[in-house]
């Protein structure tokens, strides 16, 4: 509901407008966080490479509460069974640079840790750096 409620703000509606326009989503069915954000959640895990960090922060930002985030997250990891290190493969590109592919990752919210383990010998993987 966040996110309409922040879509419909956007679009200038007034509070008022926004709160019936709301109201008209929920009687009819169409709003439901937890049902959006669990979906929104699975296309993250999905789609792959992103630390699941930086895909709850994903969630947090399109106006879903950080709670309501955090349970679609947890379902959407559990049910594709998703790992970081097969998350991280998928944005790794082929043939390119392990420096660049390494940087890649660590700026999608992956760990220095985890980097290191996918490429052995690649230095310079402190955050920020």
């Amino acid at each position: 509901m966040a996110a309409l409620r922040e879509a419909l703000r956007r679009a200038g509606l007034s509070a008022e407008e926004v709160e019936a326009e709301v109201a008209v989503a929920i009687r009819l069915g169409a709003a439901d966080d937890r049902r959006s954000a669990r979906a929104r959640a699975r296309a993250l895990v999905l789609r792959g490479g992103w630390s699941r960090e930086v895909m709850h922060q994903r969630l947090v930002q399109q106006g879903y509460p950080a709670a309501v985030a955090e349970e679609a997250l947890s379902l959407a990891v559990d049910e594709e069974g998703w790992t970081p290190r097969t998350a991280a493969l998928r944005a790794v590109v082929r043939g390119e640079p392990p420096l660049r592919s390494a940087r890649r990752l660590l700026a999608r919210g992956f760990t220095p840790e985890l980097i290191r383990e996918l490429f052995p010998g690649v230095e310079g993987m402190e955050e920020g750096g």
